[in-house]
């Protein structure tokens, strides 16, 4: 028990430096060893503070270069849903204006859809679908991961640099000339495993609201069924004003 009083701690009075912009948006903090010796505990107390500083959104690690802050500030909740409907536009398109949207894409492959992917985007099976796996960031700190299944049928290239600096959305209304209409979607909970855990620098077990979607154009077509992992201490989601 003293163990964990101890790097909890720990962690509380980096935070308020944090928070008190001791170290700022952007900085590098102090070495895990130099931490230890700063507050006088054992490394492995020190790592276990950073890991909840990680996992809480307030630090990033970067391999080989430190620690570096990403927001001075207690409150980072984002709104997903909102009232303009924006959200079928996409990820990208939903938070534009609001913070910066960027990706690192994990996975682009062609795969044959089986009898549930053909099912889902009222496809053939196997007709071929674009994969495309990304880990999705607001301000350079990664909140989700999304996967899109995208029939060759609809767009017949998916442009690498479009799925890491633009609106994958965007491009298929381009290409296709029409527009995205409509989705269907199911909201579940549950909690991140390991892989996708590690993805997003945070703790495996940690809660996440899991979004599966079906989205259309205006002509009808399925064009994308996506399944995102989305932070569930970071994202809310907001129903529409509803009348009956």
């Amino acid at each position: 028990m003293e163990k964990k009083h101890k790097y909890w701690e720990i962690k509380e009075r980096i935070k308020k430096d944090i928070l008190n912009e001791v170290y700022k948006k952007g900085e590098s903090i102090p070495s895990e060893r130099d931490l230890a010796g700063i507050y006088d505990v054992t490394r492995v107390t020190v790592q276990k503070a950073m890991a909840m500083l990680v996992q809480e959104g307030y630090i990033e690690r970067i391999h080989g270069k430190g620690m570096f802050v990403l927001k001075n500030t207690a409150s980072n909740i984002y709104i997903l849903n909102n009232e303009k409907s924006d959200s079928i536009l996409g990820f990208s398109r939903e938070f534009q204006g609001r913070v910066n949207v960027t990706s690192r894409l994990l996975t682009l492959t062609t795969l044959h859809a089986d009898a549930a992917l053909a099912q889902h985007l009222e496809i053939a099976q196997g007709d071929d679908v674009w994969f495309i796996r990304r880990i999705r960031l607001l301000d350079g700190q990664p909140v989700l991961i999304e996967d899109s299944n995208i029939p060759h049928k609809v767009v017949a290239t998916v442009p690498q640099a479009i799925l890491e600096v633009g609106s994958l959305y965007g491009y298929i209304e381009d290409f296709t000339g029409k527009k995205i209409s409509d989705a269907d979607s199911l909201i579940e909970a549950d909690l991140f495993d390991e892989e996708l855990a590690a993805h997003l620098n945070i703790l495996p077990g940690q809660p996440m609201l899991k979004i599966t979607e079906v989205t259309r154009l205006d002509d009808g077509r399925a064009f994308n069924f996506s399944i995102s992992y989305n932070r569930a201490d970071i994202f809310r989601v907001k129903n529409m004003h509803i009348k009956r």
